[in-house]
């Protein structure tokens, strides 16, 4: 009998031996299981059952939690049985108010509806669970609000509940959840042995089937932390993969072997891609579109593996084919290996001023009008920095009330708002100009890891998204962290290209120059690494990050660490120094500092069709593997509503650059890469409202670089100096990849400043009336003409503490509609400016209030769709002259 004919048998014994000792576990769990759920306020995990209460209160009857309108009570492992509930509740209700009807439901559909008196009293209901997902027990009443002094809608009080399944305990729990335990421990081991780790597979499949025991032993924890969902795809449809992996193997190799017979493939695949892409935003169903859009990158990037030109592009930067570049392969450090950095060409400083150019353009133009007007958090942001500016004494690290972010954004946009003037372009200039760099510090970070033409590439593509350009055309810090990041991991990249053996021995001098040139550029990369903290929630990240790069970057041996160890202090020391202060306040504040990410935890999800955390996090994670190509943000204020957060033409290039980079994750640069785009959108995973376009936005620059790389390698290859003196063959190869470019261009300008510009649930998601309004009470003070300045301009009561309001009109005295108007003097001018769905009485009011003369001015501000965004009720030529200047 042949060694690999026993070595098959061996792993399907192992394989059944873990398949029959995962079910003895599970039978011996469910003997001793106790499905019943009993739960009390304040005594139990009211994180893990209850969702959307108030705080808990106490009485002289114990501890108890109103509910929201609408709540709910989740229970865990039942596992498809019906089940018995039991709740304590009371809704007391002044004399003349109804009594609380209170409707319990249960996956959507309604279980009936019964009212809740004013003493405690037990009410009993049977309760269907689902075999598969979380249970939820909805209870919805109308909202009640006690007094003014308490403003809280209230529904229900809640103390305790008894929940027990009904009849016999079954052998074994439901199909669902007994195939899912079961599938643990052999995907536990698959996974490992297809690494090559037979024995610590064994090992850690023995340890999933203690776990598979445990689940079944203790069903209500088991089902939280290791909920049943996406019945039946998982786990079947990933056991499934792994035990065809050798055939999938085997295919693909045939696949790749096809297609690099047909150099045209490459572009055939890609093109396939695009097409997808793009029908998907036109209606296409997006599961067809996808299996052709993957499908269409599996050919281009089995071509491109296969072609002569792989590992070739980057000579210029390292010498040496970098597709070599290896942890195993290298004969004395994996990094150290390849010279200094070739500068760039004059060709190549010209490409990237352009590309930085056009990207400043893109933020800049039109910045005071679009977005059409200023959202309340710019404006938190601008009263931030101005009093900053003004208040000597005021000198935050991390603003909780009113902001709720680390106060660098509002150092930096002080002296612009203090000096230039409380204006939405002024508001906004930090955030533009962070955005118009990025493509910048990307092309400083990429060009080690990717090459010059790449580099280029990604630059270019990070310069024109509408991603970035939403997130970067208002006064929020998304895109400040990012600028940090990339320029650390520049850095960091070549301040650790420490050198060989043979060349310390031969120049001890220039060894010395190294470690002192390698240790300044870690402190820097520290420096910036430390200081996107102090940028966005997101920037909490970025040390990480650049330490997890920093590991790839030095590989799995401990000599290259030593020798790097002097750059690593520096960077630790300096990262350290400028985390201090931040440092500190979070350890005088930490629930402070962390109540915006608790918030938005999945950990406090408010979420009524699914609460475990792993349910929430896998589902995050597919709505962000979707993000890019199907469906993006559905916030108008963070990007085009629902529409793929990437183009066609950059979603496509990703996918193959991500299939480009694992195929070759041997390599340091590719590792990097593929390690970096799954780590920038933690934050996301980890909260809410998923897909969120600002807690992601840090993904956007490695998708760059995976597309840059993928344009590279369509592109061909150079090397050395043919790169600067390109050949006609070179030229029109590179036409397809200049037409991609433009063709993303093209895309993202339209979708951002036509379709973005002109939709409703774009600029309606910002304070336009309130901007406008501001605008107006500013006019006289701002306004060389003397008829402007003689304007009286009243806004109605109340404005003056809108925050947009109080932010543009900072230093000015507002006249408000809460009295009588003064007569006009002679020459003088009065205009009222109220919202456009100000009741006409109201508005007839203020006319009789202005006196003769008085008339409701056409002219003013008006939304994309032609209605006016005010209404205005002026005397005089100044009114109509404020009025016209808002247009």
């Amino acid at each position: 009998m042949r060694p690999s004919s026993v070595s098959a048998k061996s792993r399907w014994f192992a394989g059944a031996a873990l398949l029959a000792l995962a079910l003895a576990a599970l039978l011996i769990g469910q003997r001793f299981a106790a499905p019943e759920l009993r739960y009390r306020i304040g005594y139990d995990d009211d994180r893990r059952t209850l969702v959307r209460f108030h705080d808990i209160e106490r009485n002289d009857e114990g501890l108890y939690a109103w509910s929201k309108p609408l709540a709910a009570i989740f229970a865990y492992g039942f596992d498809g049985r019906p089940a018995l509930a039991e709740l304590r509740l009371t809704a007391p209700r002044p004399a003349g108010v109804p009594p609380a009807l209170l409707t319990v439901g249960s996956s959507g559909a309604p279980l009936g509806s019964f009212n809740v008196g004013g003493g405690w009293r037990r009410y009993h209901l049977l309760l269907p669970t689902n075999p598969a997902g979380d249970t939820a027990l909805t209870l919805t009443t109308e909202a009640y609000m006690p007094n003014e002094r308490d403003p809280r809608e209230l529904g229900v009080a809640f103390s305790s509940a008894i929940i027990r399944p009904l009849g016999a305990p079954p052998l074994m729990p439901a199909l669902p959840r007994s195939a899912t335990l079961l599938a643990l421990p052999l995907l536990g081991w698959l996974i490992f042995r297809r690494w090559a780790m037979g024995l610590p597979g064994l090992i850690i499949g023995l340890l999933l089937v203690a776990v598979v025991g445990w689940a079944a032993a203790n069903p209500s924890q088991g089902s939280y932390l290791l909920p049943t969902i996406a019945w039946p795809w998982l786990p079947l449809l990933p056991l499934a993969l792994l035990l065809a992996a050798p055939a999938l193997g085997r295919g693909l190799g045939w696949l790749r072997g096809w297609a690099a017979q047909r150099p045209f493939s490459a572009w055939l695949g890609l093109g396939a891609a695009i097409v997808a892409l793009a029908t998907i935003r036109i209606g296409l169903s997006a599961l067809f579109g996808m299996l052709i859009a993957a499908a269409g990158a599996l050919l281009a990037t089995l071509a491109l593996d296969a072609s002569k030109e792989i590992g070739r592009q980057g000579d210029e930067e390292t010498g040496r084919q970098e597709g070599r570049l290896t942890y195993a392969d290298s004969p004395i450090l994996p990094v150290s290996l390849p010279p200094a950095l070739s500068p760039p060409s004059r060709s190549e400083l010209l490409l990237i001023a352009a590309i930085v150019g056009l990207a400043l353009a893109m933020r800049l133009v039109n910045l005071d009008g679009q977005p059409l007007g200023l959202w309340r958090d710019e404006s938190r942001h601008g009263l931030q920095a101005l009093r900053i500016w003004q208040d000597p004494s005021y000198r935050p690290i991390y603003v909780v009330e009113g902001a709720d972010l680390p106060a660098l954004i509002f150092y930096l946009m002080a002296p612009v708002v203090g000096g230039l003037g409380p204006h939405a372009w002024s508001a906004r200039l930090v955030s533009a100009l962070a955005g118009g760099l990025a493509p910048l510090a990307l092309w400083w970070a990429a060009r080690p890891l990717i090459g010059a033409r790449g580099a280029i590439s990604a630059a270019a593509l990070i310069a024109w998204a509408s991603w970035s350009l939403s997130l970067s055309r208002w006064a929020f810090p998304a895109t400040l962290d990012h600028l940090l990041l990339l320029t650390a991991v520049g850095l960091m990249w070549r301040g650790l290209r420490i050198e060989n053996e043979e060349l310390r021995a031969e120049n001890r001098q220039l060894s010395q120059f190294s470690i002192l040139h390698s240790s300044f550029l870690l402190a820097l990369a520290g420096l910036c690494a430390g200081l996107s903290a102090y940028a966005y929630h997101t920037g909490r990240l970025a040390p990480l990050i650049l330490a997890v790069l920093t590991a790839i970057r030095l590989g799995p041996r401990w000599q290259v660490w030593r020798r790097a160890a002097p750059a690593l202090a520096a960077a630790t020391v300096v990262g350290l120094l400028v985390l201090s202060p931040l440092l500190r306040y979070i350890a005088d504040d930490w629930a402070g500092y962390n109540r915006r990410v608790g918030a938005v935890s999945v950990f406090n999800s408010v979420d009524l069709d699914a609460h475990a955390p792993l349910a929430l996090l896998l589902r995050n994670i597919e709505r962000y593997t979707l993000m890019w190509h199907v469906q993006g943000e559905p916030n108008g204020r963070h990007h085009a509503p629902l529409a793929p957060m990437l183009d066609p033409a950059s979603g496509a290039l990703l996918l193959v650059g991500l299939g480009l980079a694992l195929c070759q994750w041997r390599n340091p640069a590719r590792l990097a890469l593929v390690i970096w785009l799954p780590l920038a959108i933690v934050p996301g995973l980890l909260s809410s409202e998923a897909p969120h376009a600002m807690r992601s936005l840090g993904g956007l620059a490695p998708a760059c670089l995976l597309a840059g790389l993928a344009l590279t390698r369509l592109f061909g290859d150079t090397t050395g100096a043919d790169a600067r003196v390109q050949s006609r063959q070179n030229l029109l190869r590179g036409l397809p990849s200049v037409g991609l470019l433009l063709l993303s261009l093209s895309f993202n300008g339209w979708l951002y400043f036509s379709s973005m510009a002109s939709n409703p649930l774009v600029y309606g998601e910002f304070d336009v009336a309130q901007t406008m309004m501001a605008r107006a009470a500013q006019a006289p003070k701002a306004s060389d003409d003397p008829a402007v300045q003689a304007t009286r301009v009243y806004l109605t009561n109340g404005t003056q503490k809108e925050d947009t309001v109080r932010f543009l009109t900072d230093g000015l005295a507002l006249n408000t509609l809460d009295g009588p108007i003064a007569p006009l003097a002679p020459g003088e001018s009065a205009l009222i400016v109220v919202p456009a769905d100000t009741p006409p009485e109201a508005v007839a009011a203020a006319l009789r209030d202005l006196g003769p003369g008085a008339r409701e001015i056409t002219a003013g501000p008006r939304y994309p769709t032609g209605a006016p965004v005010l209404r205005a009720l002026g005397v005089g030529e100044g009114a109509e002259r404020i009025m016209a200047s808002l247009r």
